[in-house]
């Protein structure tokens, strides 16, 4: 065969190869992408690695997992605080700590490899925030250290974009701004009462800035620490609460502020989804539904729908308080996100953990107002109207059973197991396992009849 005819051969058997491979690859993370509108059965447990707190081990987080069913961990590993990469590298006056809590991407990692051993087909999700920078972060990818003044300069000055106070008119400052913030979610010591004993040097964290590029790679370390760890899917906490909170303040959706806010936040979904690509596998990203309250004159978001896989939305307390759940407000919801997010965005249900006071939160009513018994009735109503609610507007709706997790509020008084301010279901105070365990499993049964 001539030489040239050859080469040329080859060059297409090569492209050949390459085609196919990626179409390969379009068609699996397609399929990945159906996996997830799948989801019937959904547990909150966070975290997947602090069972020896619990004296547990990770054959029994295991067992809970399988006894469930459990399609989908919902935030089984939360980046609030900083993460070590090890224990071993605290100092010795926090490694006990850690280590009983598994709180490091190594503890991460392992319960995921050990989980996926024995349930192969399991999403797990872990969670990182956009409103929290704590004094002390590093980057988990490059290593980098910041100081506590680099973090101020990350952390949000509504000023930026002359933004005023609607009650005044004046500037909006960002000590004002994020004494606010911090307030709500307990970023300083509760003794200070009001902007004016706002010291940026002595609180814990700061509300960051979702423009500040310093951040983005900051928050995208994040996710991508999670995803070097084997996490699924990536849930990004108040993403779009930047730019919400510029609307409400601007009542202009295309103020500058609001604008650049919800561009960044679309940025960083991109981001994840490239770096999975990148690592071959399909990065699921969620976050929460605020996006579509960005509307115009009209009434119609503002924006582009961003590119969630999944979102969440919570039962609100009032819901929890009075056991009953409004069937306006949630076919209001549904319908919308039927129609601005199509049919195949799962949806997920929870009731909210506390910041600060139990009373703020949903979970923490559940958990401080409820007694045991109501507790799993109303477990039992939730699941029951929101699968009722999956087959009338035939969406993948999914209320989040709360196994373990989340915390239920800094003056939380019924604690699990005497001592956790963190909910458990199988704690003798809630006794509420059984139940989720049941109407788990029937949604399995239903599911292979």
């Amino acid at each position: 065969m001539n030489q040239k005819i050859f080469g040329i051969l080859i060059i297409i058997i090569l492209i050949s190869g390459c085609i196919t491979q990626q179409s390969n690859k379009k068609r699996s993370f397609l399929e990945e992408k159906e996996k997830l509108s799948q989801v019937e059965v959904a547990i909150w447990y966070q975290t997947i690695t602090d069972y020896k707190a619990f004296n547990r081990t990770l054959d029994d987080v295991i067992t809970h997992l399988k006894e469930t069913n459990t399609d989908f961990i919902f935030r089984a590993f939360w980046k609030y605080k900083v993460i070590p990469e090890t224990c071993s590298e605290l100092p010795l006056n926090q490694r006990k700590t850690c280590e009983t809590t598994g709180y490091s991407y190594e503890n991460f990692e392992k319960s995921i490899n050990e989980i996926k051993k024995e349930i192969p087909s399991i999403i797990i999700s872990s969670g990182i925030p956009a409103e929290r920078i704590d004094v002390n972060e590093y980057d988990p990818i490059t290593g980098k250290k910041y100081t506590k003044e680099e973090l101020w300069e990350v952390a949000l000055d509504p000023a930026k974009w002359n933004i005023t106070n609607p009650k005044t008119g004046e500037l909006l400052t960002k000590e004002q701004f994020q004494f606010n913030r911090g307030k709500l979610l307990g970023f300083f010591p509760p003794n200070w009462k009001s902007p004016s004993d706002y010291n940026w040097q002595k609180a814990y964290a700061y509300y960051p800035d979702i423009t500040n590029p310093e951040f983005q790679k900051l928050q995208l370390s994040w996710a991508k620490k999670m995803i070097d760890s084997e996490a699924d899917a990536i849930w990004i906490d108040m993403l779009f609460a930047q730019a919400r909170m510029f609307y409400e303040l601007t009542k202009d959706p295309y103020h500058p502020a609001v604008r650049d806010s919800y561009e960044a936040a679309l940025k960083q979904i991109d981001e994840i989804h490239e770096y999975g690509r990148e690592k071959g596998k399909y990065i699921y990203v969620g976050g929460w539904t605020n996006f579509l309250e960005i509307k115009d004159s009209e009434g119609t978001p503002a924006y582009p729908m961003p590119d969630f896989d999944f979102v969440v939305n919570m039962i609100w307390e009032d819901e929890v308080k009075n056991k009953n759940l409004s069937e306006e407000r949630w076919n209001t919801f549904f319908a919308k996100v039927k129609k601005y997010l199509g049919n195949d965005t799962l949806i997920l249900v929870f009731m909210d953990e506390a910041a600060v006071k139990w009373q703020d939160q949903p979970l923490g009513i559940f958990s401080q107002y409820l007694n045991k018994t109501e507790q799993a009735r109303f477990l039992e109503m939730a699941d029951s109207f929101f699968s009722q609610k999956r087959k009338e507007f035939k969406l993948p709706i999914t209320f989040v059973y709360p196994l373990h997790g989340g915390w239920m509020g800094n003056n939380a008084e019924i604690l699990s197991f005497g001592k956790f301010k963190v909910y458990d279901a199988l704690a003798p105070e809630f006794q509420t396992y059984e139940t989720i365990k049941n109407l788990a499993q029937k949604k399995y049964s239903g599911r292979h009849e």
